[in-house]
């Protein structure tokens, strides 16, 4: 029995390292995705801005919490192998939640139906005023897409440059502009985010219902050792 204790002291301890870059992962998507859509936040409501600020939250939570897993398996301290097992259960719910949210809001038609509309709205100030014109650039030179349903969107008036990658004076041939419109980019791009976000959230759920395991075999393990009076 002491030698199975000693083995689930470090792998605890190894999985703390894994925690600690699954930390670190989930802190770096989140930072990333959330300043891929934070253009689109401000004018759109694409429902994603809670799951990525969520993810960052957590994933500095899961960095913070790996100390105490660290040293709850190498000082074989039963309340600091508690305290992380606690933390991490409740982190792993927590992500559960928002895989859940996440994967709803991509299938929810009336966020999508609500990006349209907005996102028409926005379309029709490109040539009225700045910040209009660069949101909808913005859109176009990163999603490859040009106009709302399609380049025809913009009739009679000049195509910008922003709808392809080849501009010549600041406008765009219809030749060379991209054909899909900026909507159904916008949609896939809402979709890949919600399943990037469920997809990981859940993948490292997985990995910390294991640490918690282990975490509780080892405080079960330390406790049975301090009531015979030696130390695993």
């Amino acid at each position: 029995m002491n030698c199975i204790s000693e083995c689930i002291k470090y792998l605890l301890f190894i999985f703390n390292s894994i925690f600690v870059v699954c930390g670190l992962g989930i802190l770096t998507l989140g930072v990333l995705i959330h300043l891929q859509i934070l253009g689109v936040s401000k004018q759109i409501e694409t429902g994603l801005a809670f799951p990525s600020i969520t993810l960052i939250v957590l994933g500095s939570i899961i960095f913070v919490i790996s100390f105490f897993g660290c040293c709850g398996a190498i000082r074989e301290s039963h309340c600091m192998t508690i305290t992380f097992a606690s933390f991490l259960l409740f982190i792993l719910l927590v992500q559960i939640a928002v895989a859940v949210y996440a994967f709803i809001v991509v299938k929810n038609d009336d966020n999508f139906r609500n990006i349209s509309e907005k996102y028409q709205e926005i379309f029709n100030g490109y040539f009225l005023n700045s910040e209009s014109k660069d949101f909808i650039d913005f859109i176009q030179k990163n999603l490859q897409c040009c106009g709302v349903h399609s380049l025809s969107d913009y009739n009679d008036k000049p195509i910008p440059a922003s709808c392809c990658n080849s501009p010549e004076n600041n406008t765009c041939s219809i030749s060379n502009s991209y054909t899909n419109g900026c909507v159904e980019a916008l949609k896939d791009t809402v979709k890949l985010a919600g399943t990037v976000f469920g997809s990981v959230a859940i993948a490292i759920a997985i990995v910390e219902l294991i640490g918690i395991i282990f975490a509780l075999c080892l405080a079960n393990s330390i406790k049975n050792a301090e009531r015979r009076g030696y130390r695993v």
